[in-house]
């Protein structure tokens, strides 16, 4: 039965990947195929490794880890593809057309004020920023500071949109915007970074000049991320070593040994994969109860409730009860299984999805594909609000796999219609009739 779980995983996301990369051009730029790619590329080897040694693993946990997790792959493909091909709605808000000239105004402001919080951020004193785990005014100025990234998108669709190669007065936002995402994915080794780097560049030229990656280039790349990624610690490792000259850092870094990182993960499981397996045994042999998604509330009133204005009573009074804390279920996992989680990693989303309500869980990520397939069909009607928040979510919408699911189905959408639509909003025009409006399909 294990074998059986094993495989059967691995051919929902090899599916998933093949399905897109030897069909139309186009598909490669679906989520169903970075998705599958995360996930066949990163946990599948972890799996491998976990399949060899499962003897070692709570009785059963294994075989029902590996088909929940090919079950929750196969939703979020079925609910991309049954959103992709719905009807558009010409009334939906995500069509709503914009005024070019107030939408450059609109993304200038938004990296104008992320650019402000950085500078906040970095002139905070060295041992607050130093720290392994941010916390007070450091953490308020690095949520606030990620704004400029829904401004960055925005004049970036505008400036393709716009044919205008040397147009000096919005690549003064753009380029900086995008030097600041390349450095912080190469010197400080941040995958979130780069995976956003890469859906910002391609997505937009996707949506709005339909430029294509050619299809080698797209496989080689992959591979290379997916070896990098793997082996992050070894990347971060060589670039933090501020004692060594940039140049010999950088030929250290071509001369790694990524691929071994890879190789160990399939002779003996991953940490990620363990705190999956061990996970799904909490909640299997219910020495902890399912939340029933309660968590993600918590989530919420965790981050965006301020205990300063309200009061730490008051926001505690706000979080619902979910019967055991992490802290607490850490400790059922040592006195139970004797395990403990490394630290610094991950559970991965299909863990909270099966923690939130069991084998039902699999609706969580129905419902990322119906959310991403959603988007993705405007976003190709030539919508402006598909195509922005498309490209907005793609990397979080990833961080389901790898490391949870609370970002795509909660946070990020609080933080956009919070602190990004309202200043978009003001660019809104009541009909697609105005000169100069965006976000309607044309021609």
């Amino acid at each position: 039965m294990r074998l059986i779980a094993l495989l059967l995983y691995g051919f929902v996301i090899l599916a998933m990947v093949l399905s897109c990369l030897l069909s139309r051009k186009g598909k490669v730029y679906e989520f169903p195929f970075w998705a599958g790619t995360l996930a066949l590329g990163w946990f599948f080897p972890q799996a491998v490794g976990g399949y060899r040694v499962s003897n070692q693993f709570p009785e059963g946990t294994f075989s029902v880890a590996l088909l929940f997790a090919a079950l929750c792959m196969a939703s979020l493909w079925a609910g991309f593809e049954w959103a992709k091909k719905r009807e558009i709605y010409q009334d939906c808000f995500l069509m709503s057309p914009f005024r070019v000239d107030r939408l450059f105004v609109a993304g200038t402001l938004l990296c104008i004020c992320g650019w402000y919080f950085q500078w906040k951020l970095h002139m905070l004193p060295e041992e607050l920023t130093s720290q392994g785990q941010w916390s007070g005014v450091s953490v308020k100025y690095h949520f606030l500071s990620n704004i400029y990234q829904i401004g960055l998108i925005c004049l970036w669709l505008i400036y393709l949109s716009r044919r205008k190669w040397m147009d000096i007065r919005q690549l003064i936002f753009i380029v900086p915007c995008f030097t600041y995402l390349l450095i912080i994915a190469l010197v400080h080794g941040r995958r979130s970074a780069m995976m956003n780097l890469f859906a910002y560049v391609a997505m937009g030229l996707w949506f709005v000049r339909r430029v294509v990656i050619p299809r080698t280039i797209l496989i080689v790349g992959v591979v290379v991320g997916l070896l990098v990624i793997n082996a992050i610690g070894v990347y971060r490792g060589i670039m933090k070593d501020e004692n060594v000259l940039m140049g010999e850092r950088v030929y250290e870094l071509l001369h790694a040994d990524y691929a071994s990182v890879s190789l160990d993960n399939i002779r003996e499981a991953g940490d990620e994969f363990k705190n999956y397996i061990y996970c799904i045994a909490l909640y299997k042999d219910q020495h902890v109860p399912f939340d029933y998604g309660a968590f993600h509330w918590n989530e919420l009133i965790f981050n965006y409730v301020p205990a300063q204005i309200v009061g730490r009573g008051v926001k505690n009074s706000l979080m619902l009860d979910v019967g055991i804390s992490a802290r607490e279920a850490n400790q059922v996992l040592a006195e139970k299984f004797g395990f403990k989680k490394s630290l610094g990693t991950t559970i991965s989303g299909y863990a909270d999805a099966y923690g939130s309500f069991g084998w039902l869980g699999i609706f969580k990520f129905l419902l990322i594909g119906i959310i991403m397939g959603t988007l993705y069909r405007y976003a190709m009607a030539g919508s402006f609000l598909g195509q922005l928040l498309y490209t907005y979510v793609l990397g979080t919408a990833m961080h389901a796999i790898s490391h949870g699911t609370n970002r795509i189905l909660t946070s990020v959408w609080v933080y956009f219609f919070l602190f990004g639509y309202p200043v978009l909003f003001w660019a809104r025009v009541k009909t697609s009739k105005i000169k100069g409006a965006v976000g309607v399909k044309i021609g």
